[in-house]
């Protein structure tokens, strides 16, 4: 049995079930792809980067000293005094010293926004001579370095001025929990350190910073100081994890990063409003699971296989590069969801310190900073898992013509993508290391190796400066933007579009089958309707429902079939007038003469006697017309239909125009005399047929002859003309 025609049949299936079965796959998939969109757009992103924009302007952009101004530990304090302590207590700070104050619990910071909690300071550095080394000859000038940060190498002995109660120095590092990290732009840290709290208490916190400043709680050793607080937001209910890093390199450089996550309620805890829209959303996440496991358990159907009651993989499944979309879409809303539950997980241990103010410390404080870590992750994946998501919907819109030839072109490239893409990423890495090497030092976009991908990818997307390049080393610099634009522009590109349109070339010599698929698929939709129609009875209804709407219709039916008959009557009259006209026109020379209509029950009927006629006419043999007017045996004896069978009638004659070596008897006198007037009629035919010929021919012949007489005459007046203009100029010319 062939199976690939096995499964092209059973691929080629009609009727009403298929088309059912394909509608409500597609109509689930819609419902699929409507549930991940709407759960995907269930946060207000709009009201998220207002709260954002405000923080960001009240602690940065739009404070007195910007945080590019913090470049070293004074600084910082500057920075401190100037920007962060106002932007949480305000400027008006003389009514913190008022007899009458009274410490709040959320501390109001401006326009129904307030701190929530408590915020951290915290500190991480290194051990002296730890990944690093003095050179012996200016040893006695540096006896200390400090290398970069290494998690490795970090410093946790206490130090400071000692504690007037216990005599302990008051500068305490923290450990931190295992797992969390912060990722920087230099290093990863983890979440321990040197810490201290910054609560409502405006006195106790000023008091705080000028001890930490006081006594170098910043020194030589710091690669990292982390400020974290919350600011709640009781008009839009969201909540801000506000952190300002700074990062202290090796070399002494400073890097300050301001992250501002905003969050839900329900990021921290699913049903913490008790909403209708918070149970909605999660029972969304309910029914978007049961979809993936639904598509997973058909996406397992496909490559898994039994062979005698064992299964296998089909490992060729996973050559279409289809398959593996749908592979990772699914794996990526698995990953989704694990994520949110992880991080109602973590934020299950987390609240909110609503006691007395006076006891607020270190230890209340509320580290929200690895929930916002796990929301700006699944919003990434989200992001990433969207096109795909979509971009998988073309396989479901397969029933549009020439979209099945565009998810082939891609399976059919998709190896030679594979190579291209090798080639592609080769050449780009290379670029990336060359312009690392040559620029690196002299400008900060190539100064690690992400950076200059990141600035050589935009470049192939037309979005960077070359000029800086060019005017760092103009000979060196246009040596390598040329030898880039010919490598990635001129070669790669002009290779991928080659492989895209070879793919749809090969494809496009399938277009009939194409078109073949369009009509099985409209065949496919009106047997549905009619097997609807039939079930629904529709007419009936209509008729019932709507008498009046259904007599005009019928009517208008009625009167256009009416018209259409019409018509078709009208072009057979043209049709035969003009034929009565042609052969009228044409008389003994008409080539349909010596023909007549078919008749039903024709007595010659021979393969090479029909072999020179056409399907609705028979030679004309003048009076012989009929089976029946020949005698029954001899050579005619087979044309007679007067009760033999047709096994008697073989055998006991034979055709007209072809005689069998056998004794036969001979036709009588009339049948002889019946021939041999049919063979005289048709000579008298060929012989009438041969003079209007001639006729037809002589009469062209005298019209081509007066035509070629008439151009002849024209030919000698144009000559004369000719010579006449000759004898003009001639005479011009002695004139002049």
């Amino acid at each position: 049995v062939d199976e690939k025609r096995v499964n092209d049949l059973l691929a080629q299936k009609t009727g009403a079930k298929a088309v059912v079965r394909s509608g409500c796959n597609l109509l689930l998939f819609v419902c699929f792809v409507t549930l991940f969109t709407v759960l995907a757009l269930n946060e207000p992103l709009a009201d998220f980067r207002a709260f954002e924009g405000y923080v960001k302007r009240r602690f940065d952009t739009m404070a007195a000293m910007p945080l590019h101004e913090v470049k070293s530990g004074a600084t910082l304090w500057n920075y401190i005094e100037k920007s962060f302590l106002p932007g949480i207590y305000g400027n008006d700070t003389e009514k913190y010293y008022y007899p009458d104050y009274t410490l709040e619990r959320f501390l109001d910071i401006e326009s129904g926004n307030r701190l929530f909690g408590v915020g951290r300071m915290r500190m991480l550095k290194v051990k002296p001579d730890v990944g690093c080394v003095v050179a012996s000859s200016k040893s006695s000038y540096f006896p200390t370095c400090y290398g970069p940060f290494d998690e490795e190498a970090i410093d946790t002995t206490s130090y400071g001025p000692s504690d007037s109660s216990t005599g302990e120095p008051v500068f305490v590092y923290y450990p931190g929990t295992a797992s969390e990290y912060i990722g920087g732009q230099i290093s990863s840290y983890p979440s321990g350190g040197f810490m201290e709290v910054i609560t409502s208490n405006y006195n106790d916190t000023l008091t705080t910073v000028a001890r930490l400043r006081d006594n170098d709680w910043i020194g030589a050793g710091s690669r990292v100081i982390v400020i974290d607080w919350n600011i709640y937001n009781f008009n839009l209910m969201l909540q801000a994890a506000c952190r300002i890093t700074f990062e202290i390199g090796a070399s002494g450089r400073w890097i300050p990063t301001f992250d501002v996550d905003v969050l839900m309620s329900r990021h921290l805890n699913p049903i913490a409003s008790r909403s209708t829209e918070d149970f909605l959303i999660i029972l969304g996440e309910v029914i978007l699971l049961l979809f993936v496991l639904f598509y997973l358990m058909e996406e397992a159907s496909e490559f898994i296989g039994f062979r005698r009651h064992w299964p296998y993989i089909k490992w060729e499944y996973f050559g279409d590069a289809w398959n593996i979309i749908d592979w990772l879409n699914l794996i990526l809303m698995i990953v989704t969801l694990a994520m949110k539950v992880d991080t109602w997980n973590k934020a299950s241990g987390l609240s909110v310190y609503i006691g007395k103010p006076a006891k607020q410390s270190l230890s209340v404080f509320m580290d929200i900073g690895p929930v916002a870590a796990n929301v700006r992750q699944i919003r990434k994946i989200i992001a990433f898992n969207t096109v795909l998501t979509w971009f998988k919907a073309v396989k479901y819109i397969a029933i549009l013509p020439y979209i099945t030839t565009f998810m082939q072109t891609v399976s059919k490239s998709q190896r030679h993508l594979t190579s291209f893409l090798m080639v592609f990423l080769s050449l780009l890495y290379g670029f990336v290391l060359a312009y690392r090497v040559a620029f690196g030092e002299q400008l900060a976009e190539f100064r690690t190796i992400w950076k200059s991908f990141v600035f050589l990818s935009g470049t192939f997307l037309g979005n960077s400066d070359l000029g800086l390049v060019y005017n760092k080393a103009p000979v060196l610099g246009s040596l390598l933007i040329w030898t880039f634009v010919i490598a990635m522009f001129f070669v790669s590109m002009n290779l991928f579009h080659a492989i895209m349109i070879s793919a749809l070339g090969d494809l496009k010599q399938e277009e009939g089958k194409q078109n073949k698929k369009w009509e099985h698929q409209v065949e496919k939709l009106y047997e549905f309707w009619k097997h609807f129609s039939e079930t629904m009875r529709l007419e009936y209804r209509v008729r019932t429902c709507v008498p009046g709407l259904y007599t005009r219709c019928k009517a208008r039916r009625k009167k256009a079939k009416e018209k259409e008959r019409e018509r078709n009557e009208d072009f057979i009259k043209r049709t035969a007038a003009n034929d009565a006209a042609t052969k009228v026109m044409l008389g003994p020379g008409d080539p349909s003469l010596g023909r007549r209509r078919k008749r039903a029950h024709n007595s010659l009927n021979d393969e090479d006697y029909n072999s020179d006629s056409d399907g609705g006419s028979d030679v004309d043999l003048g009076p012989l017309r009929e089976k029946a007017q020949l005698r029954k045996g001899g050579r005619f004896g087979e044309f007679l239909d007067d009760g033999k069978t047709e096994a008697e009638t073989e055998t006991s004659g034979s055709h007209l125009y072809g005689l069998k070596d056998k004794q036969d008897e001979e036709p009588d006198e009339k049948a002889v005399e019946l021939v041999i007037q049919a063979t005289q009629y048709v000579m008298d035919g060929l012989i009438e047929r041969t003079h209007g010929a001639r006729g037809v021919l002589a009469d062209e012949m005298a019209e081509s002859k007066e035509v070629l007489q008439k151009i002849s005459t024209v030919l000698d007046v144009l000559q004369n003309r000719t010579k006449d203009l000759e004898l003009c100029q001639r005479q011009l010319l002695r004139i002049t």
